[in-house]
């Protein structure tokens, strides 16, 4: 598990899935394959224009005029699998977005949406509310909504105890249940449980208490790993067993 040995720790105390680098983009060619979930680095397949801001430069080759633009849509191939991610990017101006920035500076590209969406591919182990609570907070997250994110992984964590047959009293007992009655191991339990207090922090308005996008990746990662230890490698061990 990720957990195991992880130095790495939450707000709380909490241990964390060990980070990863985020998605790729143009400016940072590394990260995780959306397609294959691996840490990967990736080529670039081509990029093409598909916002105009109205303007015009003069392209230097052939002194023609073309017109300027602040996003476009690039494919980004991945070394690990060999499949392309589609990603949107948004040009930067140094660390500004270039349609707020007044000033010159280096120009590069920053992702804004990628397809396919990470973790879109669930396996048919999962229940399938499950599943579409857990499509819901990756959609978010992925559309930098963590607020969003947060809440729908708090929702399918919920959806999880009840598929579990732990339906009763608030999420915070029904989890205290689960790890007493040894259905979810002590330090899913308590990750399960940052899970519920960063969702309640993306449902509740607190200017203090926020949701950042670090914390929205870190409870998807989580939620990934509480998926595959409670449904899939059962069911994958189920499977190899009855081929035998």
């Amino acid at each position: 598990m990720i957990f195991s040995g992880n130095k790495h720790k939450g707000p709380r105390g909490e241990p964390m899935p060990e980070p990863n680098e985020g998605l790729p983009d143009t400016y940072r060619l590394s990260g995780m394959c959306p397609r294959c979930g691996k840490q990967s680095s990736f080529d670039i397949g081509g990029s093409f224009p598909i916002t105009f801001d109205g303007g015009y430069s003069i392209h230097i080759a052939d002194n023609k005029q073309q017109p300027t633009y602040n996003e476009q849509c690039s494919v980004l191939i991945c070394r690990h699998c060999s499949q392309g991610t589609a990603v949107i990017e948004e040009q930067w101006i140094g660390e500004t977005r270039a349609k707020d920035s007044k000033v010159g500076g280096n120009i590069s590209w920053r992702g804004l949406h990628w397809w396919p969406l990470p973790n879109s591919s669930i396996h048919s182990a999962i229940p399938p509310e499950i599943a579409s609570s857990f499509n819901e907070a990756n959609r978010a997250v992925s559309a930098n909504c963590p607020r969003a994110g947060a809440v729908m992984a708090r929702r399918t964590l919920e959806a999880i105890t009840v598929e579990r047959g732990v339906s009763n009293g608030t999420l915070n007992q029904r989890l205290k249940d689960m790890e007493v009655s040894g259905k979810l191991h002590k330090s899913l339990a308590d990750w399960a449980n940052e899970v519920r207090l960063i969702g309640n922090d993306g449902a509740h308005f607190d200017p203090i208490k926020n949701v950042s996008i670090s914390d929205a990746n870190d409870i998807i990662n989580f939620i990934s790993e509480l998926l595959n230890y409670i449904y899939i490698l059962p069911s994958e061990l189920s499977r190899r067993r009855n081929k035998k």
